[in-house]
């Protein structure tokens, strides 16, 4: 029986409520199904998760802004701005390792902002601040609302579209300059950029939420490559 590879994915810790003083980790049931409906068996992972030999995978999800010292920017990148200084910490730690190992990272979102700074790219702090007049926080945040992306010819991102010209957005901020390594594999007509890839072909950062609209092909690429790892292990 082949085993199913197992993927971490990382959870932002919230209070409960405004009124419960009890504090949980949170995430969105979509990236749970997303990562089971493509085959590969998903680990919520607290910021004190350390046990990183059991993990084939990873899955860093989308959140809050960067702390601005990681991303690169000094001034207040605007009205949607809130930090996690311990979420970025935890989920450094877990790219760290994932490199170290040699296994497949897909970053949502703020996933790929994390994933770019963590080898040295910056960030545009706020994307209309900027002077973009796209729409990159589509409302309501549904599968049909979708905003256009052109991928590089050649590109894993080109392929895993397989001929989508629009995704769906939640972000006021974006990749400025790519991490070492990297290479920008997609962009808006405005050119905010979308998409980033490693030249390992093991980390692969996108800007929209795949788990929002019907696109399997990012998470099935992950866990294609989490497989080759789980049967070497």
């Amino acid at each position: 029986m082949t085993k199913r590879p197992l993927i971490g994915l990382t959870t932002n810790k919230v209070p409960y409520s405004a009124e419960d003083q009890d504090v949980v980790y949170f995430l969105n049931i979509t990236y749970v199904e997303s990562i089971v409906q493509a085959g590969g068996v998903p680990l919520l992972l607290p910021y004190e998760f350390d046990a990183w030999d059991v993990l084939d995978g990873a899955l860093i999800c989308g959140g809050h802004d960067l702390m601005p010292a990681l991303g690169g920017y000094e001034a207040e990148p605007g009205a949607l701005a809130e930090f996690r200084a311990a979420r970025d910490a935890a989920e450094l730690a877990l790219l760290r390792e994932c490199v170290a190992r040699g296994l497949p990272v897909l970053g949502v979102c703020r996933g790929c902002q994390l994933i770019n700074c963590a080898f040295g790219g910056t960030l545009v702090p706020d994307i209309p601040a900027a002077g973009f007049a796209e729409n990159h926080r589509i409302e309501p945040f549904t599968k049909e609302g979708t905003h256009p992306i052109a991928a590089t010819p050649g590109s894993l991102t080109e392929r895993l579209l397989r001929g989508r010209t629009g995704v769906c957005s939640a972000h006021h901020q974006s990749v400025k300059t790519p991490g070492q390594g990297f290479a920008v594999t997609a962009r808006s007509p405005e050119g905010v950029i979308e998409a980033i890839e490693h030249e390992s072909g093991r980390i692969l950062g996108l800007q929209t939420h795949p788990e929002r609209m019907e696109w399997p092909e990012p998470f099935e690429w992950l866990i294609g490559l989490a497989k080759e790892h789980a049967e070497r292990n």
